[in-house]
C-alpha cells in the first residue's frame, strides 16, 4: 500500500471537507467498516449506533434511544462521542478511534419504532488523520472515476496481473448464455473484448461482463451493455464489441484496481491515446 504523506492528506481534508459519505453496504464493503463496532459514549455510557453517514466535519447516526437515555442525553448538553471501527488488512487488530461531537438535532427515524431516532451530530473536533485518509481516498476514487471513465487500458497479460486481475480471458453472459471472450481493454466505464458472434446480432445486447482476481474464488460480476460492434477482418463469426457497465452496478473493488493502476500509469497512456487520435486510422478491407 501506498504511503500516504501528511500533505495528500491535508489535500484530501481540504478538498472533500463538506461531502457525505452514505455507508451501504457496498460502501461498508469496501471500506473495511466493522459496523457491530459503533457505538456513541455519553456521560461514560456506550450506546450502539448506525452511522448512516459521515463527512469530515459530521455525522448522521440512527440511534434507539429509550425514554430513561432520553434523559440522560438532556444532561450530557448534547456533548456526545461517536466511535469508528475498520478492519486492516496488514494487522490483526481493528483501526477504532473516537470523535467528540454535539448533538445538532433528531427526529423520529420510523413512526412504527417510538425509539428510533435520527440524529445529526456536529464534530467538535478535527477527525483523526486515519479517518481522513480513508474517505479521502474512497472520494478520490470516485472523482478519478468520473474524470478518467473513458481512459482506456490496453491489456495484455502483464498489465492484467498489474491490475490485479487473473488473465486476459475471461466469460460474458449475453442474453443469459455464457461465451468465453479475451478482454482488449478496459477503463472505469467499460470493457472491449474480442468474442464469438456476428456484430450486428451483438449490437445493443445487455451483458454480464465477469472478471476474476487472484484473492477470491468468485467472478467480480458487472452488468453492461453492447454499445459498439466491428466484425474482425477476415472472421465475421469475430467481433470486437465494446461494453458500457451501468454506473450504478460497478463494484467498488473494481473501481479501486482500475484507479489504483492510472494513479501510476495515467500520464502515459493519456499521452500515448492522444498520440493516436493524430494518427489517421489505416484501412482494412472490412472496415
Amino acid at each position: 500500500m501506498a504511503i500516504v504523506t501528511s500533505q495528500q492528506i491535508q489535500n484530501y481534508y481540504d478538498n472533500f471537507l463538506n461531502i457525505d459519505v452514505t455507508f451501504t453496504k457496498d460502501v461498508v464493503r469496501s471500506l473495511n467498516f466493522v459496523t457491530e463496532a459503533i457505538f456513541i459514549k455519553i456521560l461514560g455510557q456506550q450506546w450502539p449506533c448506525v452511522i448512516h453517514s459521515t463527512s469530515f466535519t459530521q455525522a448522521k447516526i440512527i440511534i434507539s434511544i429509550k425514554a430513561e437515555q432520553m434523559e440522560r442525553l438532556r444532561s450530557s448538553s448534547g456533548m456526545i462521542a461517536l466511535r469508528f471501527s475498520f478492519k486492516r488488512s496488514d494487522k490483526t487488530e481493528n483501526l477504532t478511534f473516537f470523535i467528540n461531537g454535539k448533538i445538532k438535532g433528531f427526529n423520529r427515524y420510523n413512526s412504527n419504532n417510538q425509539d428510533l431516532y435520527f440524529m445529526t451530530m456536529d464534530f467538535t473536533q478535527r477527525p483523526p488523520d486515519d479517518l481522513i485518509e480513508i474517505l479521502g481516498q474512497f472520494l478520490e476514487l470516485h472523482v478519478n472515476s468520473k474524470q478518467r471513465k473513458e481512459l482506456r487500458i490496453p491489456i495484455n497479460e502483464t498489465v492484467i496481473k498489474k491490475i490485479g486481475f487473473v488473465g486476459t480471458s475471461t466469460v460474458i453472459a449475453v442474453d443469459g448464455i455464457d461465451r468465453k471472450c479475451l478482454i482488449r481493454d478496459l477503463s472505469f466505464g467499460g470493457a472491449k473484448v474480442l468474442i464469438p458472434g456476428i456484430a450486428k446480432f451483438l449490437l445493443n445486447k445487455s451483458v454480464i461482463f465477469r472478471i476474476n482476481t487472484p484473492d477470491s474464488s468468485k467472478s467480480m460480476e458487472i452488468p453492461g451493455q453492447f454499445v459498439r460492434v466491428e466484425e474482425v477482418a477476415e472472421r465475421k463469426d469475430i467481433t470486437v464489441a465494446a461494453i458500457q457497465y451501468k454506473e450504478e452496478s460497478i463494484p467498488l473493488e473494481y473501481k479501486h484496481k482500475i484507479n489504483d493502476f492510472l494513479k501510476v500509469f495515467s500520464k502515459q497512456l493519456e499521452a500515448s491515446q492522444a498520440q493516436a487520435k493524430t494518427i489517421p486510422p489505416t484501412k482494412t478491407g472490412t472496415a
